[in-house]
């Protein structure tokens, strides 16, 4: 499933893995982060699986949150700023949630060392029409969104409440 992993410099004495894996819901390749030795591929591709295997009522969390976060953030920029979006589908409090789909997709998928390894947790790095220069960040912990913002990142393991 992660295919053309690579084992890469991230400091002088430290390095990271990264692959490629195909995520089914937006049909598309993203990369995937391996940052620790202590994040198995078998590990990590548990990961993968579940993302691939989101449960409908892990999407529609997705959705709503992503349509919150979209609704907040035009609020808080200028009508000129916000005159020149370019969103993929118009967003106002009647679009429906899943419609949110269209304005972002998934670029990168950050693995951890999990902190409980009967759990699957993962973070998704997006690119979205309205966040142009932070993105997106969804973090995901057992198909239970944990986290939904602009890329700050955070991890599915930390304290979210």
């Amino acid at each position: 499933m992660i295919t053309n992993i690579q084992r890469k410099p991230l400091t002088k004495d430290a390095f990271y893995r990264e692959g490629k894996v195909r995520c089914e819901l937006w049909d598309t390749e993203i990369m995937v982060f391996l940052f620790d030795e202590g994040v198995t591929l078998e590990y990590a591709e548990r990961c993968a699986a579940a993302m691939n295997a989101m449960p409908e009522a892990l999407i529609d969390a997705i959705c709503r949150a992503a349509k919150a976060y979209c609704l907040d953030f035009c609020e808080s920029i200028s009508d000129e700023w916000r005159a020149e979006l370019k969103l993929s589908v118009p967003v106002n409090a009647d679009t429906p949630p899943r419609d949110l789909l269209k304005c972002f997709q998934p670029t990168g998928m950050t693995v951890e060392p999990p902190e409980d390894p009967s759990k699957v947790g993962y973070q998704l790095e997006c690119a979205c029409d309205w966040e142009e220069e932070h993105g997106m960040e969804i973090d995901i912990l057992d198909d239970k969104l944990v986290f939904l913002s602009e890329f700050t990142g955070e991890s599915p393991w930390g304290d979210h409440t």
